[in-house]
């Protein structure tokens, strides 16, 4: 009974447009009954049992024993059975789960201070950003993550889907962010590999972005790499073997203990038995994309067959339309010689395709859900959004399209981690960050090892003290300027007869005729044309300025005074925040090098 009920309460169409099809049936038989009212009077004199026989072509019968009546019936019933069954009924899902490549790669970027040595243009840092941005904008199927080290290894982005989320993070990587100098990747690679393990992979390809590995943890990257899972480290090479110096902010090369100036040289044979021996391949860094084509083949190769089934799948609902089909069988068996008008019905049913395009008739072939997502997978998330029906699928259309706020309203349906860990990016995304919070504290709660979650919730609390610090400032140095205004108040009262004695003083100075030599003089006038361009841009500017400040003086008058004392605020605001992309990751690299302090020893020397 239960399950009776169920796919009761399921059932629907799955094209329903197809019943506009009874609009004809509705207007032959209202035509048919009006016909028949209209024939004349003889119903009201002649027997109603002999009419039919009197009446011309009444008493007349087919040759397959059927009446006119009759096979108007039998073909209205037809008809309806066929648009029924064109119109899909279902009431039983069949999920269809979506297979994906299920590849992880963590990448280990050095950002030791030898990075900034000028041997490539303009230096290595920014080459080695530039290949691992377009490397992370090449993978569009599988998980990345993002280590990097100096001194000591941080995790810049755990492991993700959104590869966008660690590119708009590598232009701000610089060895400036990190609270030790150096060049530890042996903890870097530990760090990589606990990654790809917490993230449920014991398989994974590890791309070291580097200048140098100093030869003494060539032995122990392999038992690192070799001892917890099959992983395969790759190396790109980032530098030539020439080498040059590491310039200093303030001027001159970094030096060793001896006074000579350090050049870090690109040793390729170290870096290529490092990646023949975890199973890898070297590439050099190349000016056009034939290194990242080599790596990402390599890595293909080795895992590329791996792939999983997805939370995320299309609901295929199962069309039992074909089975109205058989009503059809009685109507064609009593219509057996006038058989080709009720085979006419069934040709319709020809037409039925899976396809999305037939005809251009979309509604009639397809649901809105699988038009949106045909949509989605050509990139067109704005149409895709007002496709979707799943809520679900519309937000994530809608995130993708840049509208956040209905992304964040479909996800608040979904009362799973997954559900309230995407309404925390699209409430991220829209500035709502105490709502984020909630949303990441809720998955945390479904689901307490969700590491995205945590690393999203400990970001937005960073930058939530940050801004909560920055307002606290502005408020103190407000009512410091509005006490400095109340002191200046009566000086400048007192200032009055000065200022009047000054004006005498420059009327006087005025007057008293100019001491320079005549050809001085010549010397410094300027040429015709000169003061004619020079003017001439002076008026420009002046009109430009006049015309900006006439605008902002017009936008001043039609706010009220509370509006400009908040513009004036949010511009006070504005002005304070530190032009620092990174501060967020250099605080969060301090708190955990001061954390892990006690925990370990540090390194015997700095490698850089």
């Amino acid at each position: 009974m239960d399950s009776f009920l169920s796919a009761w309460q399921a059932f629907h169409f799955l094209r329903p447009w197809w019943f506009v099809g009874l609009v004809p049936v509705v207007l032959i038989i209202s035509f048919y009954s009006w016909h028949k009212r209209h024939a004349g009077n003889w119903a009201t004199i002649i027997n109603p049992e002999l009419l039919p026989f009197l009446m011309q072509g009444q008493g007349q019968s087919h040759s397959n024993g059927l009446s006119a009546k009759a096979l108007i019936t039998a073909l209205t019933f037809a008809w309806i059975i066929c648009l029924t069954s064109l119109a899909g009924p279902t009431w039983q899902q069949l999920p269809q789960p979506v297979h994906k490549q299920d590849s992880a790669l963590i990448a280990v970027f050095d950002l030791s201070p030898s990075m900034l040595a000028e041997d490539l243009t303009p230096n290595r840092l920014v080459r080695g950003r530039y290949k691992l941005i377009d490397i992370l904008k090449r993978r569009t199927e599988g998980v990345s993550g993002l280590v990097v080290y100096g001194g000591d290894a941080h995790t810049v982005s755990p492991l993700t889907e959104d590869s966008n989320t660690i590119v708009s993070l590598v232009p701000v990587l610089h060895p400036t962010l990190l609270p030790q100098y150096g060049s530890n990747v042996e903890e870097a690679l530990e760090a990589a590999v606990s990654l790809a393990i917490s993230g449920g992979y014991q398989k994974a390809d590890i791309l070291l972005i580097t200048d140098g590995v100093d030869p003494s943890a060539i032995s122990e990257i392999k038992s690192i790499i070799a001892d917890r899972g099959e992983f395969r480290l790759s190396v790109l090479g980032v530098g030539t073997t020439g080498g040059a110096p590491i310039p200093l902010g303030s001027g001159g090369f970094v030096k060793d203990t001896s006074g000579n100036v350090i050049i870090p040289k690109l040793n390729i044979n170290d870096l290529r038995r490092i990646a023949a021996a975890n199973n890898g391949i070297y590439q050099t860094i190349s000016i056009d994309n034939q290194d990242i084509d080599n790596l990402l083949d390599a890595m293909e190769s080795l895992f590329g067959e791996s792939t999983q089934q997805t939370d995320r799948s299309f609901d295929l609902w199962n069309d039992r339309g074909h089975l109205l089909a058989l009503l059809l069988i009685p109507i064609l068996l009593l219509s057996f010689r006038k058989g080709a008008v009720v085979v006419l019905l069934l040709v319709p049913l020809l037409f039925q395709s899976n396809t999305v395009e037939a005809f251009e008739w979309k509604d009639l072939w397809a649901t809105s859900d699988q038009q949106g997502a045909k949509a989605l997978e050509l990139g067109d998330a704005e149409s895709a959004k007002s496709l979707f029906k799943d809520p679900l699928w519309r937000g994530s259309a809608a995130y993708k399209a840049g509208d956040f706020e209905q992304a964040s309203d479909n996800f608040s349906t979904d009362d799973t981690a997954g559900g309230h860990y995407n309404q925390g990016n699209a409430l991220a995304k829209s500035g709502n960050l105490d709502g984020a919070l909630k949303a990441y504290q809720r998955a945390l709660d479904l689901r307490p090892e969700m590491v995205d979650a945590q690393f999203n919730h400990d970001l937005l609390e960073q930058l939530k003290e940050q801004q909560e610090q920055e307002q606290e400032q502005d408020q103190e140095q407000e009512q410091q300027s509005s006490d400095q205004e109340q002191d200046q108040q009566p000086s400048n009262q007192e200032q009055g007869d000065d200022s009047e004695q000054s004006d005498e003083n420059s009327e006087a100075s005025e007057e008293q005729p100019s001491e320079q030599d005549p050809e001085q003089q010549g010397e410094s006038e300027p040429s015709e044309e000169q003061s004619e361009e020079q003017s001439g841009e002076g008026k420009e500017q002046e009109n430009n300025k006049s015309k900006q400040q006439s605008e902002a003086d017009a936008a001043e008058a039609e706010m009220t005074d509370e509006e400009k004392q908040e513009q004036r605020k949010i511009d006070a605001m504005l002005r304070r925040i530190p032009d620092d992309p990174g501060g967020l990751l250099r605080a969060k690299f301090r708190y955990e090098s001061q954390m892990r302090k006690q925990q370990r020893s540090p390194p015997d020397q700095e490698r850089w």
